[in-house]
Order: C-alpha cells, then sequence, then structure tokens
C-alpha cells in the first residue's frame, strides 16, 4: 500500500462490526487449468502469510472501453478533468480544418505556413505570403516609353502567372497535408457496453473481499507501527513542568507521574481508539459539546501559557498576603502566627494546580 495510512482513522479500514462478505474462501491447493479434469489432491504444506497474500483470486475487472483513435480519448479525459483551455484550442483547431473545402487558396497556404512555421506571428507569415506570392503592379509609367510600358507589363503579367502556378501547386499539396491532421472525435457507446458487462455475484464478493483483505492488513500493519512505539514515548515521558522567575521570587514546578500512572497509560495506549475516546466527550446527547471542545483544543495549544499565567496570579496572591501581613503590625510581645506564612498552604494550591 503506497497511500499513508493514518490508524485512528476509522474510515480507512473495514470495522470490525461490518457484516462480512459471503465469499468462498481462498485455497492454497494447485491450481488446475482445465475445469474438465479431475484435480489432483492437493500438497500437504504448512501455509503461510506470504502463500496466502500471493495466492491469485480471481477479482472482478471494470469494463474497459475501446477507443478507436488517441485524438478521442485525449478530447475525453480533458472533457472529465475539466481543462477547458486545452480542450478549447483543440476543438478551434478541428474547426478551422474541417472547413478547408471553403477556404480560398491564399488562406490555405497561410494556415500551411503556420503549420510549417509555429514560431511566427500571424503578422509575420503575412507578410511571408505577400514577399512570396503577390506581384508589385504598381510602376511610374511617365519615366518610361510606351514600348518599354508594355514590355513591363508582359514580364508583370508572365510573374503573375508563374506565381499563381505555384500557389496551385502549394494549395494542393497543403490541403492533402492539413487533411491529414483532421480528426473525427468518436466516443465508445459507454452506456451500451455497461449495459452488456454482466459480472457474476460471485465475482463481486470475491473482488470486495480481497478489498477488506488488503485494508484489513494495511491497518493492522499500521497498528502494529504505532503500538511498538508506546513503550518508547511512555520512556521520555515523565510528567510536566513550569518555570517563574521575577525580581522577588524563582520558582521551577514539576510534577512527576507514578509507575503506578505510567503503566495505566500503557495499557489505555495499548487499546487506543480516537473515535471511541472521545466521541462521548463531544458528542452528548444528539448534540455536539464545542465548549468541551473549545476548552481542550485551547488548553492543547497554549498549555505553557495557561500554566504561567497561574503560577504568576498565584504568588502575586502570595506576595500580596505577605505585605497585607506585613503592614497589619502588632506592638504588644504576645506571638502571632501570619496565615501568610503558612507555607502548607502554598504547597497545596501548587498541587492542586498541576491536577487541573
Amino acid at each position: 500500500m503506497s497511500e499513508t495510512f493514518n490508524p485512528f482513522d476509522s474510515n480507512s479500514y473495514v470495522k470490525e462490526n461490518s457484516e462480512p462478505i459471503q465469499s468462498e474462501p481462498v485455497q492454497t491447493e494447485a491450481v488446475v487449468e482445465d475445469s474438465n479434469v479431475a484435480q489432483s489432491e492437493p500438497v500437504n504444506v504448512e501455509p503461510t502469510v506470504e502463500a496466502t497474500q500471493k495466492t491469485e483470486v480471481e477479482v472482478y475487472e471494470p469494463v474497459s472501453y475501446e477507443w478507436k483513435d488517441d485524438f478521442s480519448k485525449t478530447i475525453y479525459d480533458k472533457l472529465v478533468n475539466k481543462d477547458i483551455s486545452d480542450l478549447a484550442d483543440m476543438l478551434y483547431e478541428q474547426k478551422v480544418l474541417s472547413s478547408l473545402d471553403d477556404m480560398s487558396d491564399e488562406d490555405v497556404i497561410k494556415l500551411q505556413m503556420a503549420y510549417d512555421y509555429p514560431e511566427l506571428t500571424p503578422e509575420e507569415i503575412e507578410e511571408e505570403f505577400q514577399s512570396k506570392y503577390i506581384v508589385e503592379k504598381d510602376f511610374d509609367e511617365d519615366l518610361l516609353t510606351e514600348d518599354e510600358i508594355a514590355v513591363k507589363r508582359k514580364q508583370l503579367e508572365k510573374q503573375t502567372k508563374a506565381i499563381q502556378r505555384e500557389m496551385k501547386k502549394m494549395v494542393g499539396q497543403a490541403k492533402q497535408n492539413l487533411q491529414e491532421l483532421r480528426m473525427d472525435i468518436d466516443f465508445p457507446d459507454i452506456l451500451s457496453q455497461m449495459q452488456n458487462a454482466e459480472p457474476s455475484q460471485d465475482a463481486i464478493n470475491k473482488y470486495l473481499a480481497r478489498q477488506e483483505e488488503e485494508q484489513s492488513l494495511a491497518y493492522q500493519q499500521a497498528r502494529n507501527m504505532f503500538e511498538s512505539s508506546i513503550d518508547d514515548g511512555l520512556r521520555t515521558f515523565d510528567g510536566f513542568t513550569v518555570n517563574y522567575k521575577d525580581e522577588d521570587v524563582q520558582f521551577d514546578g514539576k510534577y512527576n507521574i507514578t509507575q503506578e500512572d505510567r503503566a495505566g497509560l500503557q495499557g489505555m495506549l495499548k487499546s487506543f481508539d480516537l473515535e471511541s475516546f472521545y466521541g462521548n466527550r463531544y458528542f452528548k446527547d444528539g448534540r455536539y459539546d464545542t465548549k468541551q471542545l473549545a476548552e481542550d483544543v485551547y488548553f492543547l495549544q497554549n498549555r505553557d501559557k495557561i500554566l504561567s499565567s497561574m503560577v504568576t496570579q498565584a504568588v502575586s496572591k502570595a506576595k500580596a498576603d505577605i505585605l497585607k501581613g506585613m503592614k497589619n503590625i502588632d506592638y504588644s510581645n504576645q506571638p502571632r502566627s501570619s496565615s501568610a506564612a503558612n507555607t502548607n498552604d502554598y504547597d497545596e494550591m501548587v498541587s492542586a494546580m498541576f491536577r487541573l
């Protein structure tokens, strides 16, 4: 399986409680080519996982459509893929080629030149055509005698006829070349082929069974990879820490998980399923508990900031209580206790914070 597999995604594998597909079990016996010939006794070998995976199973193959030419298939593919730009260019080209019989000789030659010199712009093709096939007939008759004018006109007429003969040859060759570029769009009769395709129910069941087997195998492999990583993850997970420091107080707090907690985590992760774990937490009584979801997401994304803020508030409150006790001065010689100086209350407060 080349695709990336998510072991927590229940949609990427067949659920265990889904109804099994009735299909014939795959045999590891030798395959007999002719069904009319009696099968030989099976070879007694221990089946292995690899042998079972490589056993060929007759599966249902989708109907394959026969295309008369690659051009029609290309048109179909671009239409399905919504490649409108290329599709429009191809259709326009065929529209132009389909009107060859109605084109003038000049247009036929210009179109052939466009295929012969694709790097030229339409303006450059027009200039190229003018230079090869147009005779300049204007000349200054005032500077010539009547005999010279007659000779000049005969030369131009002769030159024009020569160019016209050359254009006729070019038009004939150009039309022949351009006709070969014309393509008929011929799609296969997909509907008829689908109606004539009648796969047996047994073939369909075998195909679906093979798909289920491949998905289950992929899920099991991904699940094994996840479970093998649990020990490494727990080995590096010691607990949570928070640090605080200002001009008066420096505090480094840490919450260590016990061996009992670590063992409990290991057992839970071995059977961890993302959907069942969070399903009841965020969907209650037919409604989504988006408030709970928002709290969890925000805490996961801002855990360090939240803990740091709570420690800052706790230290600020403790310092305020100390200052308040210092201002309540007693001039008698009787000893008195200050609630702010009780460190047990402070320790209990920090411990309670880390249990959140």
